[in-house]
């Protein structure tokens, strides 16, 4: 998978991936911006066609990926109609996983961090190192709620900038300041 991966980056398209072998009708829609041996660093688009977020994830969990659909073409053009961005992703770690976890850091993106394929926590990066992360944790209402300190190692998807994170940082910016 990761070859059409490298496609998708070459042809800046939008690609349709699979990962959910439990519901094998769900994917998602993104744009392709890294590849390495073992991760993508993708753009979501959400059924809307509205930016949702930068997203790590694993490439062995990829089993499809189509290209060029109607429903691709569609949300392309819900896309563009609504005007909808992204801002450039400009960490050019070797390893994608310090690279998003620096570019949510430097941006001062809420995240969410999936661990061993199962867990998230969620909140503001507060330190990384080669092998551990350190996450100001917000629960759902976007309180402060303590600290996470992670190994890298046993992250297995991390999305930042995507809607509910959107949704956290208001709630938290709200608490901090009383006001919107």
């Amino acid at each position: 998978m990761k070859n059409e991966l490298l496609k998708a980056i070459k042809t800046d398209s939008l690609i349709e991936i699979y990962k959910d072998i439990e519901d094998m009708d769900t994917f998602i829609v993104a744009k392709v911006l890294k590849v390495t041996d073992n991760h993508a660093i993708i753009v979501k688009v959400s059924a809307t066609g509205m930016y949702d977020g930068f997203h790590l994830i694993e490439i062995e969990d990829i089993y499809q990926i189509n290209t060029g659909s109607k429903y691709i073409r569609n949300i392309e053009k819900l896309y563009a109609a609504k005007n909808q961005k992204h801002i450039e992703f400009d960490e050019e770690h070797e390893n994608l996983m310090l690279s998003i976890l620096k570019f949510a850091q430097k941006n001062n993106f809420a995240v969410s961090v999936e661990l061993f394929k199962d867990g998230d926590v969620q909140g503001f990066i507060k330190d990384i190192s080669e092998d551990i992360l350190i996450i100001s944790i917000l629960t759902n209402d976007g309180e402060p709620d303590g600290e996470a300190t992670v190994k890298i190692e046993d992250i297995t998807s991390i999305s930042c900038d995507h809607e509910d994170a959107v949704c956290l940082k208001i709630l938290y910016s709200y608490i901090k300041t009383k006001d919107i």
